[in-house]
């Protein structure tokens, strides 16, 4: 039986040599490789994202008053007016008819403020509007009957 033994001492030298003959031939090999590789082609096109979708902010900037449009739809359904207060039949956004009080929230920051013959006075954060009453025929006696506003 034969005994594996570690090699002798004059074996190493020789061993090195051939690691560093193995080394210098794959260096070679791959510099010869990257050398006569093709050269790559061009470039497929640029994949372009999407453009991000247009969003309509014009109810938000109805919201906080611009172009001074109502976001809620006040209708006049009829007048009740003094010399230092009054109240107005309003319909808001289609709704049944409610009387309301000068002073009095009619809807989130719309605020009744004046009510005479003619119409009402709203005011909001960005200023005042004015709302027409519907004309009708005279009543008796300063009573003011508005047809049905519908």
């Amino acid at each position: 039986m034969r005994v594996l033994s570690a090699p002798s001492p004059d074996l190493w030298p020789a061993l090195v040599r051939i690691a560093a003959a193995i080394a210098i031939a794959v260096a070679i090999g791959v510099g010869v490789a990257l050398l006569l590789a093709p050269t790559p082609g061009p470039l497929p096109p640029a994949i372009m994202a999407a453009p991000p979708p247009s969003i309509d902010t014009s109810p938000a900037a109805r919201l906080f008053g611009k172009n001074e449009e109502l976001t809620t739809q006040v209708v006049v359904a009829g007048i009740i007016s003094g010399e230092e207060s009054g109240a107005a039949v309003l319909k808001i956004d289609g709704g049944p008819a409610t009387a309301w009080r000068i002073g009095q929230e009619i809807a989130p920051g719309l605020i009744l403020i004046g009510v005479d013959a003619t119409g009402i006075d709203l005011e909001r954060d960005t200023g005042k509007l004015r709302v027409a009453a519907p004309q009708s025929d005279a009543a008796v006696a300063g009573i003011r009957t508005v047809p049905d506003a519908r």
